[in-house]
């Protein structure tokens, strides 16, 4: 009986020995997939509404919501699980009060945000004057933006993705889709 202890012993140890020789390991760090952005071309988006502008190539113009007025459309970018959810409305005097109402909406997010920057277009000559907001941080909406002519049209847009907002790992797309998005914007012009 004690010749097998003594092998049984032998045996645990030589297993607890050829299990310490290995190297450590270690979990490995967090990381995200790698995005192969398409190459930009763009094309005009041509409808009976009171407005056309310019859009990539990889992206559709689509009435997403049946029950919406017919030119409130979605920009659909489906490589990218986004959309710029996009609203007309005709003015009737009450431009103060639906920017207004609008910029409220785009400053409910900044308990979450790290920022929120602005900047603004202006053409004179096509009467088309539009203000951006790009939202940093985990929020639904990452960038915003309204367009008008001051008088009779105003229209705007939100930028979401069908994910968890996770602003490290959407950020090259963010970026991506911002170029796009102030393409079109400089692009816009009012249909008479």
């Amino acid at each position: 009986m004690i010749k097998f202890f003594k092998y049984f012993i032998n045996i645990v140890l030589l297993f607890f020995l050829g299990s310490c020789s290995q190297e450590a390991t270690f979990p490995k760090p967090k990381s995200y997939l790698r995005i192969d952005f398409p190459k930009k071309e763009y094309y005009q988006i041509k409808d009976t509404c009171s407005f056309n502008f310019k859009i990539p190539s990889y992206s559709s113009w689509e009435q997403k919501f049946k029950n919406y007025p017919y030119c409130n459309k979605t920009i659909i970018f489906p490589e990218f699980k986004a959309e710029v959810l996009c609203d007309y409305i005709s003015l009737n005097n009450n431009l103060f009060e639906i920017s207004e109402e609008f910029r409220k909406m785009v400053y409910e997010h900044s308990f979450k945000s790290s920022a929120i920057i602005e900047r603004t277009w202006e053409s004179e000559v096509n009467k088309v004057y539009a203000l951006a907001y790009e939202i940093k941080g985990n929020t639904a909406c990452n960038y915003a933006f309204t367009i008008t002519d001051s008088v009779s049209h105003f229209f705007s847009g939100q930028l979401l993705f069908q994910t968890k907002p996770n602003y490290d790992s959407l950020k090259p797309s963010i970026i991506f889709l911002k170029s796009d998005i102030e393409n079109m914007i400089s692009s816009f012009r009012w249909i008479n």
